[in-house]
């Protein structure tokens, strides 16, 4: 019988790496596939990842490609982090380029190598009911589950995936490398935005939006101004510190009012909301929400699971959350995901709370 062909897309860490040895060890053949995402102009072209995905592909005696999606990945994904920011949303680029690049381009990228499968190191498992409808289900180790970011993956690539590591915690994963020898077993964790290494948003946001942002005021729900902001893109909804203002009782941001360049500000009791409304709603099952949906949901990659009833909306592709207890931290642009169980049904984009 003819092995299954996976391309495994390689990072040059240990996740990628554990899991190409994982799919060797259970009989496929593995080609590897490496992304060159991005290019910082103060710093060129890092490839001490791709050095380190080579090695591991040399060790394990199996093809390794580069593909260069630098063009692409500027276009499109931190395109849309700038365009985020700049109309007062917190995007998830994550999400996004899970979506356009790893699950998009890299997927084409796969396929036109002539693989069967396409797979990535997420710790996520796979799961399909008795009429073959698959859904991605949440990782065994929970602590490291990532089905958040894949939430919108359709029954095409859910039938074209695997996720090797998906039964094993990172501890044990860093383990299997030493004991395989593959140099990158001690290798830190990337960074959750990778074309921001050092996690200063505000700099890289200085750097590459066209337009200078300006300082503005601080209000509460009524309009009073409570003091001075640095710019819009510095906070987010149900942020609690940096604001530099004294108050009775902890302030929370409640929304950025872009117009006005406010940020607005409330006490718990004001920034608590009921529910939400969401846009861009996809079902990895392909439905379109007709009736109410009782399941958790998540609103942002570490939040915990909340109970709720997820009603259609006015438009098509929309829908309203509404949460068994009132939330904070409604952020718009951020992602709403649906779970029942271990399943992640779906998910949508955030426009904001319903109160």
């Amino acid at each position: 019988m003819t092995k299954k062909i996976v391309t495994m897309a390689m990072s040059g860490g240990v996740d990628s790496s554990v899991g190409a040895l994982l799919l060797q060890q259970q009989g496929y053949k593995v080609i590897g596939l490496t992304m060159r995402l991005w290019r910082d102009e103060t710093q060129g072209i890092d490839l001490s990842a791709e050095g380190d995905a080579a090695e591991v592909c040399r060790i394990l005696g199996i093809e390794h490609h580069v593909v260069d999606y630098t063009k692409i990945f500027r276009e499109i994904v931190v395109q849309y982090f700038l365009d985020e920011y700049a109309q007062g949303r917190t995007p998830n680029p994550c999400v996004y380029c899970n979506k356009k690049i790893k699950f998009g381009a890299l997927y084409k990228s796969a396929m036109d190598l002539g693989a069967d499968l396409l797979s990535t190191g997420h710790y996520v498992r796979l799961d399909e009911n008795a009429e073959g409808i698959r859904h991605i289900k949440r990782a065994a180790y929970l602590p490291k589950d990532q089905s958040y970011v894949l939430y919108h993956l359709n029954q095409e690539i859910l039938h074209h995936v695997i996720f090797p590591l998906g039964e094993y915690s990172k501890e044990q994963a860093r383990e299997i490398a030493k004991e395989n020898n593959l140099p990158v077993f001690a290798k830190k964790d990337s960074q959750d935005i990778c074309f921001i290494p050092d996690n200063d948003h505000d700099s890289f946001l200085a750097r590459y939006r066209c337009y200078k942002e300006q300082p503005g005021n601080f209000v509460d729900t009524k309009g009073n101004i409570l003091g001075r902001h640095k710019g819009l893109s510095h906070y987010t909804a149900g942020q609690r510190k940096g604001m530099g203002i004294a108050a009775a009782e902890p302030l929370f941001v409640i929304r950025l009012d872009v117009p006005h360049n406010q940020v607005v500000l409330g006490f718990a009791k004001e920034a608590a909301c009921h529910g939400l409304r969401a846009e861009n709603v996809v079902f990895a099952d392909g439905r379109i929400l007709a009736e109410p949906l009782s399941c958790s949901v998540k609103i942002r990659y570490n939040a915990k699971l909340m109970d709720a009833v997820v009603q259609p909306g006015v438009k098509a592709g929309e829908v309203v959350v509404e949460f068994n207890r009132p939330l904070r931290g409604i952020a718009p642009g951020q992602s709403v995901v649906f779970y029942q169980e271990n399943l992640c049904l779906g998910g949508g984009t955030i426009i904001g709370p319903t109160n």
